[in-house]
C-alpha cells in the first residue's frame, strides 16, 4: 500500500498561477546556473559520478529549503496543494551531456526549456539540475531549471551560489554510493506573498483592470486598448508550445563599457537594455523593408514589461534565501518609435517610470494589485484555466507584451574567480534564462552579471515568427544598436540611426 504523502499548505493564489499555466501547457520553466571552472584529482565524467559528487550538498540544501522537496497534489482542482516527498532520488533530477565550445551553451537551454516538468508526479521534485560539460575544458556549466511555483531568480540565484559553496567545502569528493536522499527537514514553505502583505486591488482597479481583465469579452477590451505589436503570427493554442532561443555573452571589457555608459548617462544598465530592445523590434518587425516586402507599421504601438522583485520593497523585506515567487512586474504601454527617437531620452523617461513604480506608493500598489486580482477568477475546478486559454482571444495577437525584459544584476560574487584562491570551484560566468509563454510577451529576454560577463537569453514561441532566422536578426540588431548607441565618442543616437546601419 502506498503512505499519502504529507500536506505541508495549501498553494496560495500567486504559486496556483503558475501552477495553472503548466496545466494548459502555456509556460514551462526557468533556468539559472554557472559557468564553472574547476579544479579537482579525479574529473566526474559520468552521471553516476556527478550524483556521487552533488549528494552531500543538495542533501544539505535539502534541509535549508522545503521547496526542493515537494510536489504539487490535485493540480488540477481549484485547491491545489504543496505535499512533502519522504526521500528524492536525484539519478533522476540530474542529467548530463557534453558540449563543444561554451558558445553551444544555447542550444542547451533551448532543449531544457522545451521539457516541462510534471505535475502528475508524484515522485519527482520540480527541479533539475543540467551539467553540461565542456570538451577539452576544465569548465562545465551548471544550470538550476526549476518550475516557477517553487523560486523566483533571486532565490535560484542564491540558490546555486550556496550549491556553489557547498561544492568546495567538500572540495569534490563523496563516500556516498546511494542516489537516495532521505528528507528529514521538518521546517515550513516560506509564506507565499499574499500572507505577507495585503495585495486587495483599489476600488479604480476594480472598476478597470479587473472588469477589463476578467468580465469583457476579448472584442470589446481590445478595441479599448491602444494596439500594439506582439509577434509576427499571433497566438494561438492550437500550435505546439515550442521555445527556441538565441544567446548572446558580452566580454568583460564589453560589459565594462556597457556599465561605464549607463554611470556616464546616469541610468542602469536595465534601461540600456530596454532602448536597444524596442529600436531592435522597431527595426526588424515594424520598419519598412523591401527586401521582404514588409510595410511600414504605424497603426501599433509596442508594450514592454519590467518584472520587479517584491523581496525589498515590501515593510517586512524577504531574504534571497528564502525561495520561492515574489515577482511582479510593470507594464509600460503605448511605447512610440519614430525616426528622430532619441535613444538616451528614451531610455530616461523609462527609468523614471520605474523608479515611480518601485518607490512610491501607488507604484507598490499596483504591483501587488496583480495578485490581489487573482481572488476575483473562478472558484470552481477548471475555472483559472479556462481564463488562461481565454488570453488567446482577449488579449492583443494572444499576447501580453511585446517584449519582456528580466534582468538579474550583478551576482554570486562570493565564488567569482578571484586570483589563485585555493577552491575547487569557480564562477566563470552566469546564466539566466526562460522559456517562452504561450500567451506572454512576444519575445522574453532574461540578463545575468557574474564575474564582470554581462549574459542575454533571449526566448520566443516557434510559432510566433515566420521562421527562426527572424527571431535570430532580433537578437543580432539588439546587440549592434546597443553598441553604437554607447560609443564613448557618439553625442546622441536616434532612431534613423539604427535603421541606416541595420543589416
Amino acid at each position: 500500500m502506498i503512505t499519502p504523502l504529507k500536506l505541508i499548505r495549501p498553494i496560495d493564489k500567486l504559486e496556483r498561477y503558475n501552477v495553472t499555466r503548466s496545466n494548459v501547457n502555456i509556460y514551462n520553466n526557468v533556468i539559472i546556473g554557472n559557468r564553472i571552472h574547476y579544479s579537482l584529482p579525479n574529473t566526474p565524467t559520468t552521471t553516476q559520478q556527478w550524483v556521487r559528487l552533488l549528494h552531500t550538498p543538495l542533501a544539505q540544501l535539502f534541509d535549508q529549503h522545503v521547496l526542493l522537496t515537494v510536489v504539487v497534489g490535485s493540480h488540477l482542482s481549484a485547491k491545489p496543494v504543496f505535499l512533502h516527498l519522504p526521500a528524492v532520488d536525484i539519478s533522476s533530477t540530474v542529467r548530463t551531456l557534453t558540449i563543444p565550445t561554451p558558445n553551444d551553451i544555447g542550444a542547451v537551454l533551448e532543449d531544457e526549456h522545451n521539457m516541462p516538468f510534471d505535475l502528475s508526479s508524484q515522485t519527482d521534485p520540480l527541479w533539475r539540475i543540467v551539467i553540461a560539460q565542456i570538451e577539452n575544458d576544465q569548465s562545465f556549466y551548471l544550470l538550476f531549471s526549476f518550475h516557477h511555483v517553487i523560486a523566483d531568480g533571486r532565490s535560484a540565484m542564491s540558490l546555486t551560489e550556496q550549491l556553489i559553496h557547498l561544492l568546495n567545502s567538500s572540495q569534490g569528493s563523496s563516500e556516498e554510493t546511494s542516489s537516495i536522499i532521505p528528507v528529514t527537514s521538518t521546517k515550513s514553505i516560506p509564506d507565499a506573498i499574499e500572507t505577507r502583505i495585503d495585495c486587495s486591488p483599489s476600488l479604480r482597479t476594480l472598476l478597470c483592470e479587473v472588469t477589463r481583465a476578467i468580465f469583457l469579452p476579448g472584442f470589446m477590451k481590445k478595441a479599448l486598448e491602444t494596439r500594439y505589436w506582439a509577434g509576427e503570427i499571433d497566438s494561438s493554442l492550437d500550435c505546439p508550445n515550442e521555445t527556441q532561443l538565441g544567446y548572446l555573452q558580452f566580454s568583460k571589457a564589453e560589459t565594462s563599457q556597457i556599465v561605464a555608459a549607463a554611470k556616464t548617462h546616469r541610468t542602469t544598465v536595465q534601461a540600456l537594455l530596454y532602448t536597444a530592445s524596442v529600436f531592435a523590434t522597431k527595426s526588424v518587425f515594424m520598419s519598412r523593408d523591401d527586401r521582404i516586402g514588409q510595410e511600414e507599421n504605424t497603426s501599433e504601438a509596442l508594450v514592454f514589461a519590467t518584472p520587479v522583485s517584491l523581496r525589498g520593497l515590501i515593510p517586512d523585506p524577504i531574504a534571497p534565501e528564502d525561495m520561492g515567487n515574489y515577482t511582479s512586474e510593470i507594464l509600460h504601454d503605448n511605447i512610440c518609435v519614430a525616426h528622430e527617437s532619441s535613444y538616451w531620452e528614451m531610455t530616461s523617461a523609462y527609468r523614471k517610470q520605474v523608479v515611480h513604480g518601485m518607490t512610491t506608493p501607488r507604484g507598490l500598489q499596483d504591483l501587488l494589485e496583480h495578485f490581489g486580482m487573482l481572488k476575483f477568477l473562478s472558484t470552481k475546478d477548471g475555472g483559472w484555466e479556462e481564463f488562461m486559454k481565454s488570453k488567446v482571444s482577449k488579449d492583443q495577437h494572444g499576447r501580453k507584451a511585446s517584449v519582456k525584459l528580466s534582468n538579474l544584476g550583478r551576482g554570486w560574487d562570493s565564488v567569482v574567480e578571484k586570483g589563485d584562491e585555493n577552491r575547487a570551484f569557480t564562477v566563470v560566468d552566469g546564466v539566466f534564462s526562460q522559456s517562452s509563454g504561450v500567451t506572454a510577451s512576444a519575445l522574453t529576454m532574461s540578463a545575468a552579471t557574474a564575474n564582470g560577463v554581462l549574459t542575454v537569453a533571449t526566448t520566443w514561441q516557434k510559432a510566433g515568427f515566420r521562421g527562426r532566422e527572424r527571431a535570430d536578426l532580433f537578437v543580432k540588431e539588439f546587440q549592434r544598436i546597443l553598441f553604437e548607441a554607447i560609443e564613448p565618442t557618439r553625442q546622441e543616437y536616434l532612431f534613423r540611426d539604427a535603421l541606416q546601419g541595420r543589416y
